[in-house]
């Protein structure tokens, strides 16, 4: 019964009474290799599209089939045993093996089986027939063994291409007798076999991308891999291993909010100092010209100092949205939709955010309105908190410094807000439980935190749409350490309570995953299949250029470029030929409203052309902001889309969006990341815009002329003129090129997520469960063991740990798979 030479045993036609072999020539890699298949879930209901089956390396169809069976009368006598009589195989057949260094039972010999129940299948006739007692006496089972599994994993490959084009033909008669895209396990054997419990809905009537929250499934304790569920566990007391997870940033902690609340209080000490001793000892000091020392003090200095709590508040506010969603988490509240709503990206800038108030955290909700609306009015207020008044002292006349008292109290009222808010910060994160071990800043952080979720099957084809929350059914998840309901082991991660593992492949212990080539799990891809499933609309969408570069954030899309380029560039045009056109400026010009102080210092010119210009350029200053926090963020799906791939320390490692001012420009120059260093240097150089418009105008009496004039500073208004230049320009460098450009946003976990879900790196040995930052780094930056060369990542098309084609981050080359193809054509 077995193939001489180099053929390969073909199983293909078994008559009523006894199996039968048929020779054929080696015409088709079996390839029954652990490295040739993977291991798919089956907690996803039969309507999200996707054939959870075991495949293997199509080859073109070439078996004979015998005149005296037809395939579906072999199919019905090889179905697996139920109930009724046994069956034996006279003689042991031996699968071929293409991978020596990975044994698998189906590399093993196939045992004879005696004494087995068997069952009844539908046949295509809508008959049945039971498979009689085979009498023949063969080998004695493996003692303690169940070899069963074996028997009916071979006979399904063998028997894979009728099956595989009767499902892809959905009017045939014959599509529903063997159904193949339900998979259970096999009791630790190291393979799925399939269910009889599969979908009887044909592949046509299957929905595109829907994926519904998987709900409980009635199986036996014997036949269904997700009786392993997930346990939650409290942190396990060896603190090496498995640390505490109460980490916070730097910025959040205690002693760094005590520093700015410290600062605030200090401005707020000033301003009602300058308050008192203004009101008291009438102003503050005498005026002795434009151009000194003490008019920088009184009309400049005060908004830097504020530009500086500003700048601060940024980098406090990053660190909130980048740590809300993993604190909400490991809070265990019953929230739904923070994984695919709660934004992981600074917003708040020029409009509020109050999405923190939906998703449970009132008090960083409050805290981050109070932010705003500080960063808002506080740089117009102080630019119009001094102004210049004649007073009488001493029988003689003079002009002095004053401080406007309803805008120092004004400034008092929100800079005491903000202090408040930041002391509501201190209680939110003192001791709080986090749920991390460290700062999530990375797209490298993400997958050491996702590795082992067992929601990754919810992502199923989310990479390709617009919006992967829509997809998303509401579930409460929790982030911290977990166990299977039937092993010990401890690991940490993302997932839900009491839910199926989704993801059997990713809970390999270390042992079998040593028995795989490095960083290598075990697909199969199947092009036949792959073709069949783009009736679906996936295939065709993953490669269409409609998809792969659809979305960028609004304000960066071409129609929006061109409207902000050309109605700043006509606002600067139209400023500069006012200001220079007849001296308009320099020569001063009538204020059109009244001048005299009021008897609280408040002069209705000076305040508006204080105010008004500082307000324009606080605008500007604060747009800029949503600018430079995306190009941060998709710099590094910008690095992996070159076609050369880019290394862990250019792109996986990248922490751009929480990097302090100065610093990110300093590491995008390292780095050659020059269009994001322009724009995060603009983004604090635009900030000049303010606080010179502030204070470059003032009202002057004209002794020569006897009239008020409204005059300016003109060293600080030529400044103004230069940081508005620079702010124009550099709206020609914000135009994003196709290299940053995705099929959606990234703003929430849930969107980074489905760039990862299939990503073979959440199986690769060198990510694996890392316990420190430190750890990751330097697994991402030195060369795997047996490798010269650090490796390469991309963002493209590659063969994910399913054995089928996905869009996302991968290694650009791996061993065993083909190359990732990546479309965009430069990173530039």
């Amino acid at each position: 019964m077995l193939a001489s030479g180099s053929g390969n045993v073909s199983l293909r036609t078994v008559s009523s009474s006894r199996p039968q072999v048929l020779h054929s020539g080696d015409q088709q890699s079996v390839a029954a290799s652990d490295d040739y298949y993977s291991f798919s879930s089956n907690s996803r209901s039969p309507s999200d599209g996707s054939h959870a089956t075991v495949v293997r390396y199509a080859t073109p169809n070439s078996h004979p089939v015998s005149q005296t069976s037809s395939p579906a009368v072999s199919r019905t006598h090889l179905a697996p045993p139920i109930v009724g009589s046994t069956s034996r195989i006279e003689q042991p057949v031996k699968m071929p093996s293409d991978n020596r260094n990975a044994p698998s039972p189906l590399s093993s010999t196939v045992r004879a089986v005696q004494d087995r129940e068997t069952h009844m299948i539908p046949m295509t006739e809508s008959t049945s027939r039971q498979v009689p007692r085979d009498s023949y006496a063969g080998p004695p089972p493996t003692p303690g063994m169940d070899d069963v599994p074996y028997l009916r994993f071979a006979i399904n490959q063998l028997t894979r291409d009728e099956e595989s084009r009767r499902v892809r033909r959905p009017s045939s008669a014959a599509s529903e007798d063997y159904p193949v895209d339900r998979l259970i396990w096999d009791e630790g054997l190291g393979y799925f076999v399939r269910s009889p419990e599969s979908s009887r809905i044909p592949p046509v009537e299957q929905p595109l991308l829907q994926h519904p929250s998987p709900g409980p499934v009635d199986r036996s304790p014997q036949e269904s891999v997700e009786l392993e569920a997930f346990v939650a566990v409290n942190t396990p007391k060896d603190g090496l291993l498995y640390p505490r997870l109460d980490f916070v940033p730097g910025v959040l902690r205690p002693w760094a909010l005590l520093a700015v609340i410290f600062c605030t209080l200090l401005m707020i000490a000033g301003i009602v100092f300058c308050n008192v001793w203004s009101q008291k000892y009438q102003g503050v000091w005498d005026y002795d010209g434009l151009v000194s020392a003490r008019y920088f003090v009184v009309q400049f200095l005060p908004q830097v100092l504020a530009v500086i709590i500003t700048l601060w508040t940024f980098v406090i506010q990053a660190a909130i949205y980048r740590t809300m969603p993993f604190a909400i988490l490991a809070s265990e509240r019953k929230l739904g939709h923070v994984l695919q709503r709660l934004p992981s990206l600074s917003r708040n800038f020029l409009v509020p955010d109050f999405s923190h108030f939906q998703h449970g955290e009132p008090l960083v909700g409050l805290s981050l309105v109070s932010i705003w609306l500080s960063n808002l009015i506080t740089l117009p207020l102080l630019s119009s908190f001094f102004q210049a008044k004649w007073f009488m002292i001493d029988g003689r006349g003079t002009w002095r410094w004053t401080a406007v008292q309803d805008v120092g109290w004004a400034l008092v009222a929100v800079y005491g807000l903000l202090t408040l808010a930041l002391v509501a910060l201190v209680f939110r994160f003192v001791r709080t439980w986090s749920g991390l071990m460290w700062d999530p800043v990375s797209l490298a952080d993400l997958i050491s935190i996702i590795q082992r979720s067992n929601i990754l099957p919810d992502f199923e084809q989310s990479e390709i749409l617009p919006d992967v929350g829509d997809s998303l059914n509401a579930r409460t998840l929790r982030l911290g350490y977990w166990q299977l309901s039937n092993r010990e082991a401890t690991f940490y991660g993302i997932g839900e309570v009491a839910a199926p593992l989704g993801n059997p492949s990713l809970h390999l212990s270390e042992k079998s995953r040593e028995k795989q080539p490095y960083g290598l799990t075990r697909v199969s891809y199947d092009v036949e299949q792959q073709v069949g499933e783009g009736k679906y609309g996936f295939d065709e969408h993953i490669y269409a250029p409609s998809v792969r570069y659809r979305w960028t954030p609004w304000f960066l899309r071409d129609t929006f470029i061109v409207a902000w380029t050309v109605t700043i560039g006509a606002l600067f045009i139209a400023f500069v030929l006012v200001s220079f056109i007849h001296d308009a400026i320099q020569g001063g010009f009538p204020p059109r409203l009244p001048t005299l102080p009021s008897a609280k210092s408040f002069s209705s010119s000076n305040f508006l052309y204080s105010f008004i210009p500082a307000l324009i350029g606080n605008v500007l200053f604060l747009a800029w902001q949503p600018i430079d926090v995306y190009f941060r963020a998709l710099q590094p799906f910008a690095s992996l889309s070159s076609p050369e791939g880019a290394p862990a320390e250019k792109s996986l490692l990248l922490s751009y969006p929480s990097c302090f001012p100065f610093h990110v420009t300093a590491l995008a120059i390292l780095h050659k990341h020059y269009k994001v260093a322009w724009i995060s240097f603009m983004g604090v150089a635009s900030a000049g815009i303010p606080i010179l418009a502030g204070g470059v105008f003032i009202a002057l009496n004209y002794p020569s002329e006897a009239e008020i004039r409204i005059a300016a500073q003109m060293p600080a208004f030529y400044a103004t003129v230069a940081f508005c230049a620079l702010y124009t320009v550099s709206f020609l460098c914000i135009w994003p090129r196709r290299c940053r450009y995705l099929p959606h946003d990234i703003s929430t976990l849930a969107d980074q997520i489905s760039f990862l879900y299939q990503s073979p790196l959440l199986s690769d040995k060198i990510l694996r469960e890392p316990r420190s930052k430190a750890d990751l780094v330097t697994r991402l930056v030195m060369p795997p063991p047996g490798d010269r060369d650090h490796p390469l990542y991309g963002f493209g098309i590659y063969v994910g740990r399913d054995g089928k084609e996905h869009l996302g981050i991968d290694r650009l080359h791996r061993p065993g798979r083909a190359d990732m193809l990546i479309t965009t054509g430069s990173m530039k």
